[in-house]
């Protein structure tokens, strides 16, 4: 999952770079349509790399359950699991809420808001997915490690 979760965390990263980019290249109505599709785009690409983070923990935190259920393994590898799986949602919930949020200040612009707020909202969810990238690999590596001792044999 580390090597999969890396490529989609720094392709959602580098989307999300070149739609600021093309942001800070609008001019008026130049531009403009390029970066909306984009930004549409890049919103549903970063909710899609959240949900298939959290989706990695909802599973294998039914596989550890029933494996307590039915073959006697410990409880505690479950309760370490349920744990992960909700850290996992914390930080996905924390990404996705931060890009949507960018995308619908930005899609008020010159109704409610100045442009200086989209921009502003935009460059705050790039570094918070950036930081997310780091503590989302880091729960996957230890929920791998929680994976081997419950499994040792595969």
């Amino acid at each position: 999952m580390k090597p999969s979760f890396l490529l989609l965390s720094i392709t959602n990263l580098a989307l999300m770079s070149v739609t600021a980019v093309f942001g800070l290249l609008v001019q008026g109505a130049a531009g403009f349509e390029r970066h909306f599709l984009l930004g549409i785009l890049t919103a549903m690409f970063t909710c899609f790399v959240h949900i298939v983070a959290f989706m990695y923990f909802v599973v294998q935190e039914k596989i550890i359950r029933q494996a307590c259920l039915s073959d006697g393994l410990d409880v505690a590898f479950h309760v370490q699991a349920v744990a992960m799986k909700s850290r996992a949602l914390r930080l996905s919930m924390v990404g996705i809420c931060t890009v949507l949020l960018a995308a619908m200040i930005g899609a008020a612009i010159g109704i409610l808001v100045p442009a200086e707020v989209h921009l502003l909202a935009a460059f705050c969810a790039i570094l918070v997915n950036a930081f997310l990238v780091v503590f989302q690999y880091a729960l996957i590596d230890e929920f791998g490690r929680v994976s081997q001792r419950a499994f040792p044999e595969g």
